[in-house]
């Protein structure tokens, strides 16, 4: 273990034909690796009950928060409000940009975090309707906090327990307050768990597993399936969390503070393909949630772009200096790489990526299709696409949004050709204490350790 941190790194491996095989690569190795960190080093006493302190509890205190977002001082938009509801109920309610009804707040937020990056938490706030902001209020699954957030010692934001209370419909909402999504985790529910209470005999899909352990895992997420439902979006029981109690094996008896439900970290677009790292656990939840936040988690895609794809030696950049920028590149590799540095709706946007090759191909510009591999730094909505199809002037193939239409359009029936491929993470429990301890054990007895 080295007394440091224990890295994660999966990799999906992608066949080399540029069109029939892209979309069902196949998985070539998973690497464990060490290395030194100090991160945890001032928890040499911690346990698994001080990381679960540190999600937030909820009202009743056997729910716990995943996801809060605050009013911004100024109100919201004006403009965001008008456009969102009609003049009459705005008119009725007596809705402001600073005086809110709770659901009205809650489609603000939605509105809101298009700007952000699309695969930070996996629990955003995705309220489209009044119907479903109200639905959520009365299931009593979000609360105000009036006023900002604590602020402690260590500078981590804490939630004051006389300031919040469980949501109602009628509720009005202000700018300082902070709404907040809350969910029960106890209980479990996996196919052939004890506690099973699943009403369908078989999955809606099939979804591999690349790792799995007690902790966590990691899914192969098909192209055209969303990670997450809601109500009014017709995808039914037809998304990766309603597929994973019949993927995923449950936990071992004891494991501590199992999720009801398995859930997504983060998301994938409906039309990308790939990794997709999953909760099993309360802490696990916390500690990913909090890597993907602070950027930790270091991922890659490949693609195959239309066209010739250029590299201008101005954006030219070496191995060393990809690596200086934070990203996740292999020790051994000499590559040049290019850098896009490019804002997007005004927030860095940076994109390290390189070719690796290319095929002629009918239809695509130049008559040539080039597979790159790219590193987002940065994970604005729809980053790597509009990267792609704006800077490098070579939309991804199939990119129904971004390609441009014309002959492009006659490379879409096979879908979009975007594959998350590798992921590199800390494993979430065996960098605690315990875990660390627990870890040595396994070593020492010849078992591994998260297999």
């Amino acid at each position: 273990l080295l007394g440091g941190s224990k890295i994660l790194t999966f990799h999906r491996s992608v066949k080399t034909s540029p069109l029939s095989t892209f979309s069902k690569p196949t998985f070539s190795y998973l690497k464990l690796t060490n290395s030194i960190t100090t991160a945890t080093e001032d928890k040499e006493e911690a346990n698994e009950s001080s990381i679960l302190s540190a999600l937030p509890r909820g009202i009743p205190p056997t729910f716990s928060i995943l996801n809060h977002a605050t009013i911004p001082a100024d109100g919201v938009p004006s403009s965001l409000l008008k456009n969102t509801l009609p003049l009459d109920i705005i008119t009725r309610l007596q809705l402001t940009h600073q005086n809110l009804t709770l659901p009205t707040a809650l489609m603000m937020i939605t509105a809101m975090q298009e700007d952000e990056d699309e695969d930070e938490r996996g629990y955003k706030f995705e309220y489209t309707s009044q119907s479903k902001a109200r639905k959520d209020c009365r299931r009593g699954v979000i609360l105000i906090h009036r006023g900002p957030l604590g602020i402690d010692a260590e500078g981590n934001e804490f939630f004051h327990d006389d300031r919040m209370s469980v949501g109602r419909v009628g509720d009005r909402v202000y700018p300082g307050d902070v709404i907040a999504i809350q969910t029960r985790m106890t209980g479990v529910k996996y196919i052939n768990s004890p506690s099973d209470d699943t009403h369908h005999s078989s999955a809606p899909f099939h979804l591999p597993v690349v790792y799995q352990d007690d902790y966590f895992a990691i899914v192969n997420k098909p192209e055209g399936v969303v990670v997450f439902g809601h109500k009014n979006g017709g995808y039914g029981r037809n998304t990766v969390k309603s597929t994973l109690p019949y993927a995923l094996d449950p936990p071992k008896v004891g494991t501590f503070s199992v999720m009801r439900r398995a859930s997504p970290v983060h998301r994938l677009d409906r039309a990308t393909s790939g990794l997709l790292v999953v909760a099993k656990t309360k802490p696990a939840m916390q500690e990913l949630s909090r890597q993907f936040k602070e950027r930790r988690v270091k991922k890659t895609y490949t693609a195959i772009v239309s066209g010739k794809i250029q590299e201008p030696s101005e954006t030219s950049i070496t191995s060393k200096q990809a690596q200086e920028l934070g990203v996740c590149i292999e020790n051994s590799e000499e590559a040049l790489w290019q850098i896009i540095d490019d804002d997007l709706e005004n927030q860095s946007a940076v994109t390290i990526w390189r070719p690796l090759k290319q095929w002629p191909l009918e239809h695509a510009w130049n008559n040539t299709a080039t597979m790159v591999e790219l590193k987002p730094k940065t994970g604005r909505y729809h980053q790597l696409r509009r990267h792609m199809a704006w800077n490098s002037e070579c939309p991804i193939l199939g990119d129904k949004k971004y390609d441009g239409g014309g002959n492009a359009k006659l490379l879409r029936e096979n879908g979009l050709f975007l594959c998350s491929n590798k992921v590199t993470l800390e494993h979430p429990y065996f960098n605690t204490a315990n875990g660390r301890k627990e870890w040595v054990e396994m070593k020492n007895k010849g078992s591994g350790g998260c297999g």
